[in-house]
C-alpha cells in the first residue's frame, strides 16, 4: 500500500485522537474505581485469593518508590527498613519524586494519576503533528494504551519517560539539540534509556559529534557518582540484587528475571522510540517490512509475557 493511501486527513486524525483519549479516560476511571473497591476489601480473609493478588500488586511500584524515599538521599541505596526492595534508579530520581513523597500517600497517588492522564492526553493531541500515517498512528495508540493500563495499574514511572522522550524528539525536530539533550538526561533515571541517542544515530537523525549534546548534561548530572564512588558501587550492587529471585524453580527464576527487564508498562516509552524509528525510514517498502516485524514481535512479546506472568502468579 502506498504512503499517500495511508495518509490521514486532519479530521480523521482528530477522530482517532478523540477515540484514544476516551479510552484513556475510561481506563483511568475504571482503575481508580478498582483502587477504591480494593480498599474496602483489605481486611477480608486471605481466602479471596484473586482480590488479594490484585490488591497486593495495585500501585505496587508507586508504593515502592514512596517507601524508598524514607532513606533520604544520603542513604538512598542502603537497605530500607520498610520494604525488601532496593533503590535502582539514578539518584536524581529522588528529587523528581520528592514532591509526591511529602504529600500523604493517599493523596499523592491520585495526583500521580492526574499528571499521567494529562501527559498522555497532551501527547495524543500533539502526536499527529509528526504522525500522518494511519497505520503508525493506530499502532502508537495501541502500544501506548497497553502501556498506559499496565503503568497505571502498577503506578509506574513510564509515563514520565514517554513525555520526556517525546519532548526530546520534538526539540530535536526544532533543531534545539541542547534542550533535546536536557530532556533525554532527565529520562535516564531509568538507565536503560541511555540507548536513545544511539537510536537517533542509527536512523541518521543526529551525527556522532552531536552526542555531546546528550552525554555532556548526562555526565554533569552523574558527577556525584564520581565524587562519592561508594554511592555508585552501591547502586550497581542493587541492580544485580534486584533481579535475584526466591523460588526454587530455575525456569520460573529465568522468567521472573526476564519480567523485571521487560514489562508491558514500558510500552509507553517504547512506543515513542518505535515511532521515531519508523518516521525516519524513507523507503516505504522497507518501512512497512520493518514496521510489521516490530509490531508483531513487540505485540507477541509484551502481551504474552503479561498473560504468562498472571498465569504463574495464580499457580505459584
Amino acid at each position: 500500500m502506498k504512503s499517500n493511501e495511508l495518509t490521514l486527513s486532519k479530521e480523521k486524525r482528530e477522530s482517532y485522537i478523540l477515540f484514544y483519549i476516551l479510552i484513556i479516560i475510561l481506563i483511568t476511571v475504571v482503575l481508580i474505581a478498582f483502587r477504591i473497591i480494593f480498599f474496602f476489601f483489605q481486611d477480608e480473609p486471605q481466602s479471596l485469593f484473586i482480590i488479594d493478588l490484585l490488591m497486593r500488586n495495585r500501585d505496587l511500584n508507586f508504593k515502592t518508590n514512596y517507601d524508598l524515599m524514607h532513606n533520604g538521599i544520603i542513604n538512598y541505596y542502603e537497605e530500607n527498613p520498610l520494604i525488601s526492595d532496593l533503590a535502582i534508579y539514578l539518584y536524581f530520581w529522588y528529587f523528581i519524586f520528592y514532591p509526591f513523597y511529602i504529600i500523604p500517600l493517599e493523596i499523592s497517588v491520585y495526583v500521580w494519576d492526574l499528571l499521567r492522564i494529562i501527559s498522555t492526553i497532551y501527547i495524543a493531541i500533539n502526536i499527529s503533528k509528526i504522525i500522518k500515517n494511519r497505520r503508525d498512528l493506530l499502532f502508537f495508540f495501541l502500544f501506548s494504551g497497553i502501556g498506559y493500563f499496565a503503568d497505571m495499574y502498577l503506578n509506574n514511572t513510564n509515563w514520565i519517560i514517554q513525555l520526556l522522550l517525546y519532548e526530546s524528539y520534538i526539540q530535536l525536530e526544532k533543531n534545539n539539540k541542547f534542550l533535546s539533550g536536557i530532556f533525554f538526561t532527565f529520562c535516564t533515571f531509568k538507565i536503560i534509556l541511555i540507548i536513545f541517542p544511539f537510536v537517533l544515530i542509527l536512523i541518521k537523525k543526529i551525527k556522532g559529534k552531536d552526542l555531546i549534546f546528550y552525554f555532556l548534561p548526562f555526565f554533569i548530572i552523574c558527577i556525584p557518582y564520581i565524587i562519592f564512588s561508594g554511592y555508585f558501587s552501591m547502586m550497581v550492587s542493587n541492580w544485580f540484587q534486584s533481579i535475584e529471585t526466591t523460588t526454587g524453580f530455575s525456569i520460573i527464576n529465568i522468567f521472573l528475571i526476564f519480567w523485571r527487564v521487560i514489562q508491558p508498562a514500558q510500552l509507553m516509552f517504547l512506543s515513542v522510540i518505535i515511532i521515531i524509528i519508523l518516521l525516519n525510514i524513507k523507503d516505504e517498502k522497507k518501512k512497512t517490512r520493518i514496521g510489521s516485524l516490530i509490531y508483531i514481535v513487540v505485540s507477541i512479546l509484551w502481551i504474552l509475557i503479561w498473560l504468562i506472568f498472571l498465569g504463574l502468579a495464580l499457580l505459584i
